[in-house]
């Protein structure tokens, strides 16, 4: 007896609800589409600026470690240059001693 009177409420029900209206849902359809496309189109023009974003860290830590190999090699070149400078400074300095010895018995 539960069935059918649930049966008879099913029916009024669907007798009292408001007519689907075939239009509007198409417009609906076509609307939701349409932000779908939006929506791809945005994921993609991201993809692609997250792509050149990665392109360009991985370039700038290039030029990062490219930097510091060059100032690694420059630090280095002026350290060999300085203490050969050095090394001709104390030449140059035992080489006038005796001059600097000629020059007191001269004087």
């Amino acid at each position: 007896m539960s069935t059918t009177s649930h049966t008879s409420d099913d029916s009024s029900s669907i007798k009292k609800t408001v007519p689907i209206n075939k239009n509007l849902l198409n417009e609906l359809e076509e609307q939701a589409r349409g932000i779908a496309d939006d929506l791809e189109a945005m994921f993609q023009n991201l993809k692609s600026q997250m792509f050149e974003a990665s392109v360009l860290t991985s370039a700038s830590f290039d030029v990062y470690k490219q930097t510091v190999e060059n100032y690694s090699t420059e630090i280095k070149e002026a350290s060999n240059k300085t203490r050969e400078l050095i090394e001709l400074c104390d030449q140059l300095d035992k080489e006038f001693v005796d001059i600097q010895t000629l020059a007191n018995a001269l004087s």
